[in-house]
């Protein structure tokens, strides 16, 4: 393909041939189609000649390509191979010759451990008769001949079953190419290929349909095992309404557009504002990229998700928004009472129960009444000194002033004192017993309320980057955790323990990553070699998902991480934790943060590694973890001790489990 050919985009090739092509310009630029070509530059497709040279003349001008085109099915192998050689293409495409029984992806045969795309363009019947019923039923006959040999266009099952044995060998291969594509004659074939694929689980698929020309179309699905989907545009190719119900899931939703010519920041806080009412697990927004991403557990941007929101808070404020305007509310307070002290004016005293900032001085205006003082304790048998005692207290003196009376009114006057002493000296008393109940210290001044935190926009914000930091500091020494390396000794398992080593593995990894770095140690010492031959072939045909792990009676799931066990301290049957390592960092780090994480299923430098004899776990007992293969447990899961592994459930309680059998009969001893 030339060099500007890359640098075109799918819509070039898409409308390519919308309009037919100019056989006189063709003419003139490739002296072969020239030669084929009628006086009147009219073009005869029911000569298969004319057809093959016109498709060479399309590929060599529009996409640079030089091929040959054979005509007896022996020369197929021998014309693609001089085709790659007149584009020189040696260094990119290899040839390999296949028989009907061989695999359909030879990754393996090419000595390839991982592929980008497999395309396909498969026979389209399962006989000639069906070819030829096909034509039939047409209302009229193709305008060109068919130049497709019976061995390209007929095969047993016709493309469905072709396709389907693809299919089955992606199973077994899943990441080792990251797409499988396929290109199909009838759209019922797509139909029951996506069936397929959603009956082995597959969601992660593409279809669409290519239309050249006025009438001639064609379809193809593509399904990948790998984490990335392709864009909505993409998967979702076929537009067409009856086609809805073979469409993948949707994974793109468009909730707002903003232009960004202007008051970016503006726009960014209206979308804030129509993205807090969704009840979305996580919300991230990019203040370079301007762009967000949003993920939900259920489809909350739709209308009826917003009604159903809409009658189960019928009354009700989200914390959101009373936040928010209980904030604007003591801000506005407390700049009303800054201005007030400012101007000096008397103002109302501002209700501290709501205010923002207490202030605790005085106003200008206003005196701060005295504090009542309390009277000193007198004796009822007095000697004359106390009463000419003067108390001063603070500012103000109080003095006893001695009133005469006569001898009339003596008894009664001193009855009065006397009562009126007793009542003082009871109060004082009471008063000195109310002191003393705080441990000598003054009691405290119940007018005196506690004065509320300040929730204004700064200490919502403060609040905030603390979260935020606290969170950045967790998820820190929650990586630290996972880039632990461990070691996990295990055997591989057919009825008998068969020595496998040790796995160096992290904390955070997968348990499919665990399992996949076992199998490569099989296929390296060749476990199995006494009962078959080819055993090694057998280990590089075997995926992760034909593997299983089992510690102690339990089977973990391939989804699971190390780190899931560890912090939580999972414990199995018998009290016992399933995987007993450290949860707390090391101290120091293993790997510099600013150093790329490897690929998992790499192999690393040995030089950088950590001898495997002293990392954590290295000594554990082997035979407590079992690689087993899962068509072996299909086959034995009725014979001890298969018959006594279960899978792993995080919701169940082991401690008080009750084991029983297969019949439900209680087992009276510990395995």
């Amino acid at each position: 393909m030339t060099p500007s050919a890359y640098h075109k985009g799918d819509a070039y090739y898409r409308n390519l041939y919308s309009r037919d092509p100019d056989f006189r310009q063709l003419a003139l630029q490739d002296a072969e189609f020239s030669a084929i070509l009628k006086p009147n530059y009219q073009l005869d497709f029911t000569d298969p000649a004319a057809v093959k040279q016109l498709t060479k003349t399309l590929l060599k001008i529009d996409f640079g390509l030089a091929i040959e085109l054979p005509d007896i099915d022996p020369e197929n192998l021998k014309s693609a191979a001089k085709n790659v050689d007149l584009n020189s293409l040696q260094s990119r495409i290899k040839i390999l010759p296949r028989q009907r029984t061989d695999s359909m992806i030879p990754v393996d045969e090419a000595k390839i451990h991982r592929v980008d795309f497999v395309m396909t363009n498969p026979p389209f019947y399962e006989s000639e008769a069906e070819m030829l019923q096909s034509a039939a039923n047409k209302s009229r006959p193709p305008l060109s001949a068919c130049t497709g040999a019976p061995v390209e266009m007929v095969c047993e099952g016709g493309e469905v079953a072709f396709v389907t044995r693809i299919l089955e060998e992606s199973l077994r291969l899943r990441e080792r190419v990251q797409w499988y594509t396929s290109m199909f004659g009838m759209v019922s074939s797509l139909e029951v290929m996506v069936e397929k694929l959603r009956e082995r689980g597959i969601d992660n698929y593409a279809v669409t349909e290519f239309i050249q020309g006025k009438k001639t179309r064609r379809w193809a699905v593509a399904w990948s095992f790998g984490p990335m989907r392709p864009s909505q545009e993409v998967a979702r190719g076929m537009k067409a309404t009856p086609w809805r119900k073979i469409l993948p899931p949707i994974v793109e939703v468009e909730i707002l557009t903003f232009p960004i010519s202007e008051g970016i920041g503006k726009n960014a806080d209206a979308l804030l504002d129509l993205i807090g009412p969704l009840e979305l697990i996580s919300w991230e927004w990019d203040r370079e990229r301007l762009s967000g991403v949003g993920r939900a557990s259920e489809n909350v941007w739709s209308r009826a998700w917003r009604q159903r929101l809409s009658t189960n808070t019928v009354g009700l404020v989200h914390l959101a928004d009373f936040r928010k305007r209980r904030a604007e509310v003591l801000e506005q307070q407390e700049r009303e009472a800054r201005e007030a002290l400012r101007s000096g004016t008397t103002t109302p005293l501002i209700d501290r129960s709501q205010s923002a900032t207490p202030n605790n001085t005085s106003d200008g205006g206003s005196e701060r009444p005295l504090k009542k003082q309390k009277k000193p304790k007198r004796a009822l048998v007095s000697f004359g000194d106390d009463d000419e005692e003067e108390h001063a207290v603070g500012p103000a003196v109080i003095s006893k002033n001695k009133k005469k009376t006569t001898g009339k009114t003596k008894t009664d006057t001193e009855g009065k004192d006397n009562n009126a002493e007793s009542s003082a000296a009871a109060a004082d008393s009471d008063d000195a017993g109310k002191d003393k109940k705080q441990g000598g210290k003054l009691a405290a001044n119940a007018s005196v309320g506690i004065v509320p935190r300040a929730l204004t926009k700064a200490a919502l914000r403060r609040e905030a980057a603390e979260r935020d930091e606290l969170r950045k500091q967790f998820l820190a020494l929650q990586e630290a955790v996972k880039a632990t390396e461990i070691a996990i000794p295990f055997v591989f398992y057919d009825g008998t323990n068969i020595p496998g080593g040790t796995v160096r593995a992290k904390k955070g990894d997968f348990v499919w990553v665990f399992l996949d770095k076992s199998r490569k140690v099989g296929a390296e010492l060749g476990v199995g070699g006494d009962k078959n031959a080819n055993a090694r072939r057998e280990w590089a045909r075997v995926g992760v998902d034909d593997l299983m792990l089992v510690r102690g009676t339990m089977i973990i799931p391939h989804h699971y991480e190390f780190y899931f066990f560890i912090m939580n301290k999972t414990l199995g049957p018998g009290n016992v934790r399933l995987f007993n390592y450290s949860a707390e960092a090391p101290t120091k780090a293993s790997r510099d943060s600013e150093t790329p994480q490897p690929n998992p299923l790499s192999s690393a430098n040995k030089d950088s590694l950590v001898d495997i004899n002293t990392l954590e776990g290295a000594d554990d007992d082997p035979t407590l973890t079992k690689v087993v293969d899962r068509r072996w447990y299909e086959r034995n899961k009725h014979i001890y001790p298969a018959s006594m592994w279960q899978d792993f459930d995080p919701e169940k309680d082991y401690l008080s489990e009750v084991r029983r059998d297969t019949g439900g009969n209680t087992f009276f001893f510990k395995g």
